[in-house]
């Protein structure tokens, strides 16, 4: 008689080495973010010769300009829940769908309003794109590689960025329509990628769909692997249970620290030309590419934080080394061109590197069936901090002036920083769904 030995626990797909369906998913995603990257920068070279045939005012050039990032406050607050109640792989596909169609419609502008109009549908889509891109690449990444995947976000958004700023410059400025209309090239190679991806298995099992959960974990990682161990299933979900099933502290913090983050950022933007013209660079193709070259460079360096970082300790000390840069620019107005230009320098290679971990902290903050709700959450509080200091930041310079301007710049960083202090949690090398996020340190 001999004993039939206990079966095999199955090993959780997320500890699994990376295969072909994560390059596949990952290529999606960092793919839909160089679009939206692109899709962003390329309004820059668009809007002036825009505004000289269709006569804008500077009202029309402004709503222009902030209607993608109106649309991607909206789209965060609300979309982001649409994937978690109907699933990640039909609004991943469907938005890139979107994103050619809104593309190739730029061809027949005829005035302010249905370009605002486009550049508004857009900015929805793209809100979609960081909810969902986000956790669906989370979902499908093993664990000890999630900082690396998701990391490599920004700097894939640079790349679609500086990709619109060199296109824009050879292009001719009076076929501004067709330069618009080329996001719709990379958006359809994307979209047959896009086209290869199975629903997540993470969400399939957080709806209770187990079944077929493991089925797309048998057909893509093998019968050695299983699916990982939850919390709880939810075969549907409210966005009122959204905020009374999480804790508050990480509803706000998600939100917060990337508003904290985008402030100061979004701000260098304009600042960054009054501070190079007066020192007497900038204004050539060659040295802008150079400045956005270096920006790349910075969201690399954060890539290697992440790794070498706990997520806690990324904040907390990139919010105090920038609120330091700050302070110093702001209280020591008179100092070296050279020595400012350095500093000033450093700050944006510190702050760049400081963003990359908005694409890789929200996804693990919040259980796989309120991910997307809790992302996209998160990317339109984020909004609130980049529109302020877009429509901000200039005024407080011509009538503040720029020490004190970055004094104030300063106070988003302080204000991130206390906040991290008191609220961040540690989710680097934690499989999601183990156990909430518990913010009380």
């Amino acid at each position: 008689m001999s004993l039939r030995s206990a079966p095999t626990p199955l090993r959780p797909y997320d500890e699994a080495p990376v295969n072909r369906m994560v390059v596949i998913v990952t290529i999606a995603a960092l793919g839909g973010i160089f679009v939206d990257g692109y899709i962003l920068g390329v309004i820059g070279g668009a809007v002036g010769p825009a505004s000289e045939e269709l006569g804008l005012s500077l009202l029309g050039s402004g709503l222009i300009a902030a209607s993608a990032l109106i649309g991607i406050f909206i789209s965060g607050l609300f979309f982001g829940r649409v994937a978690d109640r109907f699933g990640r792989k039909r609004v991943f596909f469907w938005n890139l769908v979107g994103f050619v169609i809104v593309s190739i419609l730029q061809l027949f502008v005829v005035g302010t309003w249905d370009l605002v109009a486009y550049r508004l549908l857009i900015g929805l889509l793209i809100g979609v794109e960081y909810a969902v891109g986000t956790s669906l690449l989370a979902e499908f990444t093993p664990v000890k590689k999630r900082s690396l995947l998701l990391g490599m976000i920004a700097p894939f958004w640079f790349v679609g960025f500086i990709s619109a700023f060199v296109v824009s410059h050879f292009w001719d400025p009076a076929a501004w329509r067709w330069l618009l209309a080329t996001s719709a090239i990379p958006a359809v190679l994307v979209l047959i990628v896009r086209v290869t991806i199975p629903e997540s298995p993470r969400w399939l099992q957080s709806r209770g769909r187990i079944a077929e959960a493991e089925q797309v974990v048998r057909k893509h990682w093998g019968a050695e692997y299983g699916l990982p161990s939850i919390v709880k299933t939810e075969t549907s979900s409210s966005l009122r249970e959204f905020f009374t099933q999480n804790d508050w502290r990480r509803i706000v913090y998600s939100g917060l620290f990337w508003l904290c983050q985008v402030g100061p950022l979004f701000a260098i933007f304009t600042f960054i030309t009054p501070v190079l013209d007066s020192l007497g660079f900038g204004g050539t193709f060659g040295f802008d590419l150079l400045v956005n070259a270096f920006q790349l460079a910075g969201a690399a360096f954060g890539i290697w934080l992440l790794a070498v970082m706990s997520r806690r300790g990324f904040v907390i000390w990139t919010f105090a080394v920038l609120a330091a840069m700050l302070v110093y620019l702001g209280l020591w107005a008179d100092q070296p061109p050279v020595l400012k230009l350095v500093v000033f320098g450093a700050f944006v290679f510190v702050i760049v590197a400081s963003n990359t971990i908005q694409y890789v902290y929200p996804p693990e903050m919040f259980e796989t069936h309120y991910r997307s709700t809790g992302v996209g959450f998160a990317a339109a509080i984020s909004r609130i901090g980049a529109a302020g200091a877009t429509y901000l930041f200039p005024l407080a310079l011509d009538s503040l002036g720029v020490s004190t301007t970055l004094l104030l710049m300063a106070a988003f960083s302080l204000v991130g920083l206390l906040a991290s202090i008191a609220w961040a949690p540690e989710t680097k090398l934690v499989a999601l769904d183990t156990a909430p996020v518990d913010l009380r340190h």
